[in-house]
Parts: structure tokens; C-alpha cells; sequence
């Protein structure tokens, strides 16, 4: 969980014994949606604790899941959605950190062929004969 801190300007020039807190604007006043940097020192980071001392029970978050079909077709779609953009997001990165040459193709179930290549290996899937090439592998039993 990522928090907001808000930026105070605090005036130097007073020449008070005591240290003095910055003054947040009303509007940032809300319900730790903004915090002191002591603040967080104090609590030690730990914003899951009820009034008990107890631990709160998460909810939300990544969770692992079986890897197994799914059966629902709506979250199959977005979890096919998802996991595409970041296999897609690898093989850049791959690529860029490697100076290696990818060509990734990806059929959804519907038969769209998604693709990725590095420019070397683009003409595989722009050119004709490369196109036949893939879609021959796509018909074959």
C-alpha cells in the first residue's frame, strides 16, 4: 500500500524553543491518507493492526492460483487479457536486456494470432509467405 505525504513548507526564520508541526491544509486532512514521516517511525509501518493488537485480515492482493483450465469464459478472457500483456511485456524486455532476437505469437481461443517480434524477425509475420507459414501450423491436426 502506497501512501501519499504532503508537502509542508515550514518557515525557518522562527526563532521558537520548541519544535513546531507543520500545518496541513484541511483538505488534507483525511484519514491516513497523508502522513508525518515520524508518524510512520512510530507505528513502524504497520497500518493492519485493529484496536485489539490484532492482525486484520486481507482481502485484496495477489493471490496464487491453480494452474488449471478455467472454466468461468469471462474471467478465462481476462486472465488470458492479462497474462498476455505481460508475457508480451517479458519478451520486450528480454529482448532489450539481452540484445536477442523474439518472435512471439499468441492464438487466442477465438483464432486471433497476436504477435510480438523484434525487427529482424518481422517479416516472418508481415510478409506473405511468412503468414501462410504461421497459418499452415495453425490448420495442421
Amino acid at each position: 500500500m502506497q501512501r501519499k505525504r504532503a508537502r509542508v513548507d515550514v518557515d525557518h526564520h522562527d526563532q521558537s524553543p520548541q519544535p513546531q508541526q507543520p500545518q496541513l491544509p484541511a483538505s488534507l486532512l483525511h484519514d491516513d491518507q497523508f502522513i508525518n514521516d515520524h508518524e510512520a517511525v512510530e507505528s513502524g509501518g504497520d497500518d493492519d493492526d485493529d484496536e485489539d493488537g490484532k492482525k486484520s485480515e486481507k482481502k485484496a492482493g495477489r493471490r496464487k492460483i491453480k494452474i488449471e483450465f478455467i472454466q468461468d469464459k469471462s474471467r478465462r478472457h481476462i486472465t488470458f487479457s492479462k497474462r498476455k500483456a505481460g508475457t508480451f511485456l517479458l519478451a520486450y524486455e528480454l529482448s532489450t536486456l539481452t540484445g536477442t532476437q523474439v518472435l512471439l505469437l499468441v492464438v487466442s481461443e477465438t483464432g486471433l494470432v497476436y504477435t510480438f517480434t523484434t525487427a529482424k524477425l518481422q517479416p516472418l509475420v508481415t510478409q506473405p509467405e511468412g503468414k501462410n507459414l504461421i497459418q499452415a501450423c495453425l490448420n495442421a491436426p
